[in-house]
């Protein structure tokens, strides 16, 4: 519905459909997801997601800041949304700020922060601080590359049946 087909190979042949990435209903995730194609979440991810396209279903949540192109929300999101294109259906939950170029918002959904208009909402997210400073650690410089990188974080699964 919300994603795009893969069109024919330069051979002739139809290229090999690559759907989204899904994370299913009992599955809970502790750390940052980056991903160049697609996600569902339908389960719990406590950690920064950046994607091109990102829906959030109706039992998906997510405890961190959502980075996409589009982004579709049904289900709840605590923590800041950048999106080009960010459309909140009814019953979907949004506790944070959203910046964005295009937004949709359904009756019936709950949004609480501010809301910000961004000819390039991306761009934004891309412009790092220079310095990190974690409570006692020396402060370090990052850079520009270095952030660009998935993050090296575990990611723990489980399964929200076996709590």
């Amino acid at each position: 519905m919300f994603f795009k087909k893969k069109s024919k190979g330069s051979n002739g042949q139809r290229a090999p459909r690559v759907g989204p990435s899904i994370i299913g209903a009992d599955v809970v995730i502790q750390g940052s997801i980056v991903t160049g194609g697609e996600l569902q979440i339908d389960g719990t991810i406590q950690g920064d997601v950046r994607a091109t396209a990102i829906v959030v279903g109706p039992q998906g949540t997510v405890h961190g800041e959502l980075t996409g192109e589009e982004i579709f929300l049904r289900g709840r999101v605590i923590g800041p949304i950048r999106g080009s294109r960010v459309q909140v259906f009814s019953g979907a939950h949004v506790d944070g700020d959203i910046i964005h170029d295009s937004l949709a918002v359904e009756t019936g959904a709950f949004c609480q922060g501010t809301i910000r208009r961004s000819d390039e909402p991306l761009a934004q997210h891309q412009q790092a601080p220079q310095m990190v400073h974690h409570h006692d650690e020396e402060v370090s410089t990052v850079d520009e590359e270095e952030l660009r990188r998935p993050p090296r974080r575990a990611i723990m699964l489980r399964s929200r049946t076996a709590e």
